[in-house]
């Protein structure tokens, strides 16, 4: 085994032990939402979303970049235990589809397709204040060697998250 590839394999266990650690519990204040947004000046509890799909822990990485989207953005607090409102959801579906063939009809991209249905409700009434499903996708290359393959398709899935997450606190923060 090359040092080069030695070194993308460390990186990628790095990577999966850090994501690993983050799925846990205990999450840091944060804003969200701005003025006349039903998330200003609330805190927001963010469930672990259910997974419907057969890809495993792709629910708890769609997790983890919802938090991570709290974190980054201003407007309410995102809270560990009950909060004034509680984000939940599923991960609806998850697939990977052949995208680009090379000359010699040997695949070279796959696209991996995301979605997700979330609920934002008030804690205390269970009144729902948003709702609705979601779809992202990422292509990511073909490779003939099994854990590359695996790591560029988890590599895809990280991004469709986050793309998922700052588009799912985009929508839940407009004025309605």
């Amino acid at each position: 085994m090359t040092r080069s590839l030695m070194t993308r394999f460390l990186i990628a266990g790095l990577a999966a032990l850090v994501l690993a650690a983050g799925g846990g519990c205990g999450y840091r204040a944060a804003r969200i939402g701005g003025e006349g947004s039903a998330l200003a000046d609330k805190t927001v509890h963010v469930d672990i979303f259910t997974n419907k799909s057969y890809r495993p822990n792709v629910e708890a990485v769609l997790t983890n970049s919802l938090i991570d989207e709290f974190v980054r953005r201003e407007g309410s607090r995102a809270v560990e235990d009950s909060g004034e409102l509680t984000l939940s959801g599923a991960v609806v579906s998850y697939g990977t589809a052949a995208v680009s063939y090379t000359a010699t009809d040997t695949v070279k991209e796959y696209r991996a397709t995301v979605t997700v249905e979330a609920t934002l409700r008030r804690t205390d009434s269970g009144q729902v204040l948003w709702k609705g499903s979601l779809s992202a996708y990422q292509d990511f290359p073909a490779n003939d060697d099994l854990v590359l393959q695996q790591n560029s398709e988890e590599q895809a899935i990280a991004v469709i998250c986050r793309r998922l997450a700052r588009e799912l606190t985009l929508r839940m923060s407009e004025n309605f």
